[in-house]
């Protein structure tokens, strides 16, 4: 039986979390910017579920989200220029967006790029990580809603509407989103860091 609402750092998450992705559960979760909700990135179910309700289209993609820098190369490809900029964002509060290799789900995948994000949390530095698997997310709203940043928020709007909230700590910020397909990094939501900025 899965729990509705845990901690982040309750000692059986792991093991509840793990069995929340194999079964096609939809979950809300913390990350160092916002929460998300999100499941099995494979999983037609849960990728339905989470369009539903959140009214959103079935052409826009979700964000993969991944416990390391080291995954990404699984799921994009990364050149030793991308490389070095993906280090410098990552683990942190941006989406980048990469070449995706076949190995992407088709769920975080638009016009050949995927978006990605290792957050700074210690969910994805410890239980993703224990899990070595990826998780889809997108914001905590309805579309076109400002997203909810609140665990009792969420709870109140969404808590009958999903298997299982994890709580933790967030900031009310979004992500930056930053596209790195192309020769020049571009700010697709947010603002480049001034690193990227430099000649």
């Amino acid at each position: 039986m899965i729990e509705r609402v845990v901690n982040h750092d309750h000692p059986r998450l792991p093991a509840i979390l793990d069995e929340a992705l194999e079964t096609g559960k939809t979950i809300i979760f913390p990350t160092d910017t916002i929460y998300g909700i999100g499941g099995n990135p494979w999983d037609q179910r849960t990728l339905t579920r989470v369009r539903t309700l959140k009214h959103r289209d079935e052409s826009q993609p979700f964000t993969l989200h991944l416990a390391n820098v080291e995954s990404i190369a699984v799921y994009a490809l990364v050149t030793p220029r991308t490389e070095e900029l993906v280090g410098r964002l990552l683990p942190g509060p941006y989406t980048v967006i990469l070449p995706a290799l076949p190995a992407a789900p088709s769920s975080a995948v638009l016009k050949g790029g995927v978006g990605i994000r290792v957050p700074d949390h210690p969910l994805f530095s410890s239980t993703l990580t224990v899990l070595d698997r990826p998780v889809f997310g997108t914001s905590v709203n309805e579309h076109g809603q400002p997203p909810l940043t609140t665990a009792d928020e969420i709870i109140e709007r969404f808590g009958g509407s999903v298997d299982l909230i994890i709580s933790g700590p967030t900031t009310s910020q979004p992500s930056s989103i930053i596209d790195l397909c192309g020769e020049t990094p571009r700010a697709l939501r947010g603002e480049l860091p001034p690193f990227l900025m430099e000649d």
